[in-house]
């Protein structure tokens, strides 16, 4: 591909050209075009060669919210889990990071179970994603952004479980130059991936799911769930509620006592 600003490439999501959009220092030193598609808006970095010294920490020391996202994210996923799919078993936490969402939801009385490629499992050990196990229930909280082949990973991910919620912020309308957005995370360098509404829905028709989405949070099923419930869910007052009302039996000493044999 050629250097020059006005150089296009294919989107990673629907295949139609993608042109230059703007550059940015990525890890304060190397300077990276991105691309949005002139189809779905999905905006993309240029090849990341960066990512390798990207990942020498799989979580970066500007992510101060952490903790505070992972609680957030164990209250959703409770009230989605009450009050869409009851029945679900077992589920996995797919690039769960350290283990500090899967430990959260086994403390909460859900059966989740670790998989992530870059980071080390320091708080589900023992519960980690065994080859050919499928699931009822995927999650996979701020990874899409981060991928250089979403679809690749995404086919993973659907092949493991029928219903897939992920976390990503959505590019805002119009798309903000890399400047405006904190979310680019410039930084660090290990997002590299923007997603648009129509982007997800896209994803959606490839793999044969119906997609709901609010804010921040994306819910790809086989079966069709309602768009109405899965926004109880993302309020807090009202997830705070449900997931009282369907309190579950905690697996915390029961996983103490399996680890212990």
């Amino acid at each position: 591909m050629a250097n020059a600003p006005g150089s296009r490439m294919q989107c990673n999501i629907c295949g139609a050209d993608s042109e230059f959009f703007d550059q940015a220092q990525i890890l304060r030193k190397y300077l990276v075009r991105y691309f949005r598609c002139t189809a779905c808006g999905f905006v993309q970095t240029e090849d990341p060669y960066w990512m390798e010294e990207a990942y020498s920490s799989a979580i970066t020391r500007q992510d101060t919210g952490l903790i505070f996202r992972n609680l957030l994210n164990q209250r959703f996923t409770t009230a989605v889990l009450n009050l869409l799919f009851p029945r679900a078993d077992l589920s996995l936490d797919y690039g769960a990071g350290h283990g500090i969402f899967v430990r959260l939801m086994r403390d909460a009385g859900f059966r989740f179970y670790w998989s992530d490629l870059h980071a080390r499992n320091d708080y589900a050990r023992g519960f980690e994603h065994e080859d050919n196990r499928t699931y009822d229930f995927l999650t996979s909280f701020e990874v899409l952004e981060h991928l250089a082949h979403p679809l690749v990973e995404l086919s993973k991910m659907m092949s493991l479980s029928p219903n897939v919620l992920v976390s990503t912020e959505l590019m805002p309308q119009p798309t903000p130059k890399i400047s405006a957005w904190w979310y680019y995370g410039t930084t660090t360098g290990q997002h590299i991936s923007f997603y648009t509404l129509e982007s997800l829905r896209l994803i959606a028709r490839k793999f044969g799911r119906n997609l709901l989405s609010h804010g921040r949070y994306h819910l790809f099923t086989l079966e069709p769930k309602s768009q109405l419930l899965f926004r109880f869910a993302a309020n807090r007052r009202v997830s705070a509620l449900l997931n009282v009302l369907h309190k579950r039996p905690s697996l915390t000493t029961a996983d103490f006592d399996f680890l212990s044999k």
